[in-house]
C-alpha cells in the first residue's frame, strides 16, 4: 500500500488517513477475538514443561500428517519425522509449488524472506498462520510489559514515507494501532534530533524497531552525551543481530530493557528475550533440532507448526546459536536457554589467510563519535567500512583506531579504507546487513 502510487502522491494528512485504515484493517486480520483465544492458551504452556511439550506433540503430528496427505513435496512420508530429509531455501525454490497445499480453499497471503543474503523466498501463508504468529508475538510484547492502550513507535522496514521526501515528518500515524510509524530510510545523522521529538511528543510507551536503526539513535543520544527525555517501558528489537554492547547502550540510553525476538519469515523457529536478559528457544513455537557444528554451536534446522498451506518441514535456516550451561532462567519459564544467536552465514568478512571472520561486532568497539559502521569488501586483502559519524567526535585518532582493530580481527596485511557516508546501505525490507561481502568462495 505505501508503495502504490496514489499513497505517494497524497498530502500528508491523507497518507496518515490510508496509513490508520490499512493498520486498522491489520489489526482486524491479526488482532482479533482468536487470536487472543490463542495468546492465552500459550500463556499457559510458558511455565508447564508437560503441557507445553504435549502441545508440540499433537501439533508436530497434526502437521506432518497435513503435510503427507496434501502438500505434494511431503506426500505418503507419514508422522516420523525421521523419515522427512532435511531441505534448504534452494530445495523449495526449485520445487516451489510442490510445498503449497494442493486442496487449499482459503486465502493465500503471500509474501517473502527478506533476501538479505541476496535470494528472497516466497512464502504462502494461511490467514490462521498469520494469527498465530501474532499470537507468539503478542506473548512477548506482553513479557516486555506491553499492555493494551499502550503507545508504540514502529521503526523498522516499511516504507511509510516516500524515499524523495527530503524535510521532516519522517513518520506517519496509525490512529487504529496506537501507533507512530518512522521512516528507518530517512534516519541520517541530520534528522535524528526530530525522531525522538516525535516519539516523546506522541508519547511512546514501547519502541520495536530494527536494531541498526534504534542503535543509531542510542548512539547519537550518546554524542550529544544525553539520554532519551521521557519514561518508557521497553525496547523490543527483531529482524536484525544484536550484540552484547549494542543491548547495553541501548538500555544505557534509552532506560528501559531491551526485548530481542529473533524470527524467520519461513516460521520454522523462534527465540526471545526475557526480562532478565535471557535468551529462550521457544519450543511450543516450532520444533527445532540442533545440528552441533563445534563446540556449543549448533545450527538450527527447524520444522513449521503454524503453517499447513506452506508447511517447511527440516528447514536448514542458515543461522547459528550457542547454547548456554544454565539449565533454568529466574524468569522461571521452562524454555532452553540459548547464550548467542550469530549472524546468517552471508553476514562474514575473509581474512588475510582466506578464512571467513563472521562475528564482526568487536571490532567498533572503543571508537569515539561512530553511529554505525558497515564492512563491505569486494576482493581479498582489502575492506571498505563505512560509516556514519558525529563529525564533532570522530576525529583522525577515531579514524586510526577503527583500522587498527579491523587488521586486529582480519589481519595486518588488510588494506582498510574508512568511508564516511551519510547512511549505510540498507536491503529492500530496511535492514541493514553488517557485511557485505562478494568474494566468491
Amino acid at each position: 500500500m505505501y508503495t502504490s502510487r496514489m499513497y505517494k502522491r497524497s498530502p500528508i494528512w491523507l497518507q496518515n488517513v490510508l496509513a490508520s485504515v490499512y493498520g486498522g484493517l491489520r489489526q482486524k486480520l491479526r488482532d482479533n477475538r482468536h487470536t487472543r483465544s490463542l495468546t492465552a492458551q500459550l500463556e499457559q504452556l510458558q511455565y508447564d514443561v508437560h503441557k507445553c511439550d504435549a502441545y508440540r506433540q499433537a501439533r508436530l503430528e497434526k502437521m506432518l500428517t497435513h503435510a503427507a496427505r496434501r502438500v505434494p513435496f511431503y506426500r505418503d512420508k507419514g508422522t516420523d519425522l525421521g523419515q522427512y530429509s532435511v531441505i534448504d531455501k534452494a530445495t523449495v525454490k526449485a520445487q516451489h509449488r510442490d510445498f503449497l497445499d494442493s486442496e487449499h480453499q482459503g486465502v493465500k497471503i503471500k509474501g517473502a524472506t527478506s533476501g538479505t543474503t541476496g535470494s528472497p523466498l516466497v512464502i504462502y501463508q494461511s490467514k490462521e498462520s498469520v494469527m498465530r504468529e501474532r499470537a507468539f508475538t503478542n506473548r512477548h510484547r506482553q513479557w516486555a510489559g506491553y499492555q493494551k492502550g499502550d503507545k508504540r513507535a514502529w521503526l523498522r522496514g516499511d516504507v511509510i514515507v516516500p524515499g524523495e521526501q527530503r524535510k521532516a515528518p519522517f513518520w506517519r500515524y496509525s490512529w487504529f494501532e496506537d501507533m507512530i510509524m518512522l521512516s528507518s530510510f530517512h534516519l541520517t545523522t541530520a534528522n535524528m534530533a526530530s525522531y525522538i521529538d516525535a516519539m516523546v511528543e506522541f508519547g511512546v510507551d514501547v519502541i520495536q524497531a530494527y536494531p541498526s536503526s534504534i542503535v543509531s539513535l542510542a548512539k547519537y543520544l550518546q554524542s550529544c552525551d544525553t539520554y532519551y527525555p521521557a519514561p518508557l517501558k521497553s525496547v523490543i528489537t527483531s529482524s536484525e543481530s544484536l550484540s552484547a554492547e549494542d543491548r547495553a547502550l541501548i538500555e544505557s540510553r534509552f532506560k528501559c530493557k531491551v526485548f530481542d525476538w529473533y524470527g524467520l519469515f519461513e516460521r520454522v523457529a523462534a527465540i526471545a528475550n526475557c526480562e532478565h536478559g535471557n535468551y529462550h528457544l521457544l519450543n511450543d513455537y516450532a520444533e527445532v533440532e540442533l545440528h552441533h557444528i563445534d563446540g556449543n554451536r549448533y545450527e538450527l534446522i527447524g520444522s513449521n507448526l503454524n503453517n499447513a498451506l506452506f508447511p517447511l518441514i527440516r528447514y536448514r535456516t542458515g543461522d547459528f546459536v550457542q547454547l548456554s550451561d544454565e539449565q533454568s532462567c529466574p524468569c522461571g519459564r521452562h524454555y532452553p536457554v540459548i547464550s548467542a544467536i550469530e549472524g546468517r552465514q552471508g553476514d562474514y568478512l575473509v581474512a588475510e589467510q582466506g578464512q571467513k571472520v563472521y562475528v564482526l561486532n568487536h571490532i567498533p568497539k572503543g571508537v569515539d563519535g561512530l553511529l554505525g559502521c558497515q564492512f563491505v569488501q569486494h576482493r581479498p586483502g582489502a575492506v571498505e567500512v563505512r560509516v556514519q559519524i558525529d563529525d564533532r567526535r570522530f576525529d583522525e585518532h577515531q579514524r586510526q583506531q577503527l583500522i587498527s582493530n579491523t587488521k586486529e580481527r582480519l589481519g595486518q596485511s588488510m588494506q582498510v579504507n574508512v568511508t564516511p557516508v551519510s547512511q549505510l546501505e540498507k536491503t529492500a525490507s530496511g535492514k541493514v546487513r553488517q557485511a557485505l561481502c562478494s568474494i566468491e568462495e
